[in-house]
């Protein structure tokens, strides 16, 4: 069934969806960086699952490493599965610094996903993103804006359908939000009015 935006029944598309992205949303949860597991030790802070932290993001551990020491300002080095560095951090400043390079190195810069992989084009590295298909050169620094991860009812947003559900339907990442499109093209750039929202999906109907 393809839905028409005249006789959209935003409720009813709303509970299909919780069905839907049921099994979605628990693949999506393992992508999710684990919360780093720090003891110190002396004048050492010690991040215990630092590579599975690396695992997770699907990044050469010695490259989040090099960006930790150049952040920090401080040598540190691995040890089996653990990151060593050589002073006593904060942990909010090591989530705060683990979140800058997600935000340069993981995130795509159009729908914020997680699922990408960074490929070398002559002398410029790209972020390309395996869900929406978007490439953008790595910029050295990313301003992270919390405010613009969430979703109001009756605003506009400027989104990328990612992909096209079983309906007929488009999807399109924002934060942590799946939002259901009717009547748009896999890879499309919409402005859409968001009409309901219930957890983290959204129906919207595009802005003309």
């Amino acid at each position: 069934m393809y839905y028409n935006i005249m006789s959209f029944d935003y409720d009813k598309l709303l509970k299909d969806a919780s069905g839907v992205l049921s099994q979605k949303n628990k693949f999506e949860e393992r992508l999710k960086v684990p919360i780093p597991d720090i003891i110190y030790e002396g004048k050492s802070t010690i991040i215990r699952n630092f590579i599975d932290i690396a695992d997770m993001l699907n990044r050469n551990p010695q490259d989040i490493v090099k960006y930790m020491t150049k952040e920090f300002g401080i040598g540190a080095n691995i040890s089996q599965r653990r990151l060593i560095i050589n002073r006593k951090i904060k942990e909010s400043e090591i989530k705060e610094k683990m979140d800058e390079y997600m935000a340069t190195y993981v995130l795509c810069y159009e729908c914020n996903s997680p699922d990408t992989a960074i490929e070398k084009t002559g002398r410029t590295y790209l972020l390309v993103c395996k869900a929406c298909g978007a490439q953008h050169p790595i910029r050295a620094t990313r301003e992270i804006k919390e405010e613009e991860t969430e979703l109001s009812e009756n605003k506009t947003y400027n989104v990328t359908v990612t992909e096209i559900g079983r309906s007929g339907e488009g999807h399109a990442r924002y934060g942590e939000y799946t939002i259901y499109i009717p009547n748009v093209k896999k890879g499309q750039n919409v402005k859409v009015l968001i009409k309901k929202i219930k957890r983290n999906i959204a129906i919207a109907e595009v802005v003309k």
